[in-house]
């Protein structure tokens, strides 16, 4: 696999998380671009891999997908919602820090106890994959939680108090 295989996803995770801490408004927008970007290049990047797909190295991949679906899902849960200037604001605390480093050190530890297995080829070939689906379970619980809160979002277009939108250490 060559450098771009890991420098994308790992790329995508920083700014991911990185957005997540700063916090933000909940706006009207969706958050689908990114973690279809992911999965679509996950895809292409699964099919051009040389990859024997044993029976064990598809289990192996399915389950690490659920695994990282679910990780991304209890995620999604941890995002604090709370009201600010009047709209429904996010951001990711301790927690949120917690199950990040929890995700990656599962997808981690999945990978290194296949290394060398059809199955260890067919985990690296699906890393893009696997965070694209990771980030979209977190994306579409957050979103359902947003949906479910009932408290006024901040349209798209509004930009008063941006320049007040980090809050680390708030």
């Amino acid at each position: 696999m060559d450098i771009g295989s890991y420098l994308i996803p790992a790329l995508a995770i920083v700014w991911i998380i990185y957005r997540q801490f700063v916090g933000r408004f909940v706006t009207t927008g969706s958050s689908f671009v990114l973690p279809l970007v992911l999965v679509v290049w996950g895809l292409v990047q699964t099919v051009q891999a040389d990859v024997r797909w044993t029976l064990l190295a598809v289990a192996v991949v399915a389950g690490d997908l659920l695994l990282t679906a679910a990780l991304g899902a209890v995620r999604g849960a941890a995002i604090r919602l709370s009201l600010r200037e009047g709209y429904l604001y996010r951001r990711g605390g301790a927690l949120s820090l917690v199950l990040w480093a929890v995700s990656i050190g599962a997808r981690v530890l999945v990978g290194v106890l296949v290394v060398g297995t059809p199955a260890g080829q067919a985990t690296a070939a699906t890393l893009t994959l696997g965070f694209g689906v990771s980030i979209r379970a977190q994306y579409l619980v957050l979103a359902a939680r947003v949906r479910a809160d009932g408290r006024p979002l901040r349209p798209s277009g509004d930009r008063r108090g941006a320049g007040a939108r980090a809050t680390l250490g708030r």
